[in-house]
């Protein structure tokens, strides 16, 4: 399915554009720490688009149909040298654009810090 591997494609590359072309026009975010993100497809498209800038070198190691139309995807990657691990659980509407995702990460300490780094990079410099 062109969506599903499209965002993959755009957490891995950083593209903003890509995010774009498979987000509904409104979309919900779950994150690590708890927040809840209901925004507009062009925020989410900017802020998921630092992901690998954040940790260059995310890799995608697996990706399943979870049925109902979820999708899971199984991501490792590195921040300031710590390892970890992430899943993104994306929900497609009914127009077969992603209208909802719950990221998970482990360990908790390398998502806390991942939270962190991503806040600095959306703060407007000052």
């Amino acid at each position: 399915m062109k969506v599903i591997e499209n965002y993959r494609r755009a957490i891995e590359n950083s593209d903003a554009n890509l995010f774009k072309e498979v987000f509904a026009p409104q979309i919900s975010v779950e994150i690590p720490a708890g927040a809840i993100f209901d925004q507009p497809a062009n925020a989410a498209a900017y802020q998921l688009s630092q992901v690998a800038k954040t940790a260059p070198g995310i890799k995608c190691t697996l990706m399943a149909d979870a049925g109902n139309n979820r999708h899971l995807f199984g991501f490792e990657g590195e921040l300031e040298g710590q390892k970890f691990q992430a899943i993104d659980q994306v929900h497609l509407d009914e127009d077969g654009k992603i209208d909802h995702i719950v990221i998970y990460m482990r360990p908790i300490s390398v998502a806390q810090r991942f939270a962190e780094v991503i806040s600095q990079r959306l703060r407007p410099a000052s």
